[in-house]
C-alpha cells in the first residue's frame, strides 16, 4: 500500500498489460534470455490474457496459466460516459478501504482452510493493501478472444470457484487458438484460491509444475 498512484489513480487493463510485458522483459533478460511462463488469476488471468493474444506473444512468454480466470463471453463491460452534466466526465475516484471480511470472502469450502490460516492471510492482504484496487476502463477487457492466444495454456480452476464456473471454463479452453498445446485442469473441493487451501494447494502446485516442465514449449526461445 506504499507505492504512490499515478495522476489517473486507477488501473487500467490496458496499461497493466503495459507493465506485465515490461516485467517480462526484465526477466528475460535476467536469466539470459529464457522465456518465462506468465500466470494470471482471477482478474489478473484477464490481464494474462489480453497479453497472451498479442501477434509477437511467442517472443515474450514461452507459456500462459489462466488461473481462476472470470473471463466470461456473456459479459461486456461498459464503455465510460465520456461527459456527466454537460462537461468532461471524471472517472469518479474514491479511495475505498479494504476491510477483513473483504480479504477473506474467497474462501467458500468448508473445512479447506484452518481459521487461523485464514486469518493470517486476511492480516497479511490489509497490511500489503489496505485500500481495495479501482478500476476503470473495464471495457478493454472485452477484447479478450481465446481463439487468438496462440501459446501453450493452462486453464485451471477449483470446482466449486463462483467466479469461474466450470461451464464458462469449458467455453475459454474449447475456443483457445489451435496448434499450440492446452490443458483444462479442474481441482475437486475448491474454490477460487485454491492455492492457499490445505485440501488443493498441493495439486495446483503439481498441476502448474507438470505444465511448465512437461507439456510443448512455445515457439519463442526457452
Amino acid at each position: 500500500g506504499g507505492t504512490p498512484m499515478d495522476h489517473t489513480k486507477t488501473v487500467v487493463p490496458n496499461r497493466c498489460v503495459e507493465d506485465v510485458e515490461a516485467v517480462l522483459k526484465f526477466v528475460t533478460e535476467r536469466h539470459g534470455g529464457s522465456l518465462p511462463t506468465l500466470l494470471g488469476w482471477s482478474q489478473g488471468a484477464l490481464v494474462a490474457h489480453l497479453l497472451g493474444q498479442k501477434s509477437y506473444t511467442n517472443a515474450i512468454i514461452s507459456k500462459l496459466i489462466l488461473y481462476g480466470s472470470i473471463f466470461n463471453p456473456m459479459v461486456t463491460y461498459p464503455r465510460m460516459p465520456l461527459y456527466v452534466n454537460g462537461t468532461d466526465a471524471d472517472n469518479g475516484f474514491s479511495r475505498q478501504q479494504n476491510t477483513f471480511n473483504a480479504a477473506i470472502e474467497d474462501f467458500t469450502v468448508e473445512g479447506s482452510i484452518p481459521p487461523n490460516a485464514a486469518v493470517e492471510f486476511a492480516e497479511s492482504a490489509l497490511l500489503a493493501d489496505p485500500f481495495k484496487a479501482e478500476w476503470s476502463y473495464l471495457c478493454q477487457f472485452n477484447n479478450c478472444d481465446p481463439a487468438r492466444i496462440h501459446v501453450p495454456t493452462l486453464v485451471v480452476a477449483g470446482d466449486q470457484d463462483p467466479y469461474a464456473p466450470l461451464m464458462v471454463q469449458s467455453e475459454l479452453f474449447t475456443n483457445l487458438g489451435r496448434g499450440n498445446d492446452r490443458t483444462w485442469s479442474v481441482i475437486a473441493d475448491a474454490d477460487h484460491a485454491a492455492h492457499l487451501l490445505d485440501s488443493g494447494k498441493e495439486r495446483f502446485l503439481n498441476i502448474v509444475t507438470s505444465f511448465i516442465e512437461n507439456s510443448k514449449k512455445g515457439n519463442g526461445k526457452d
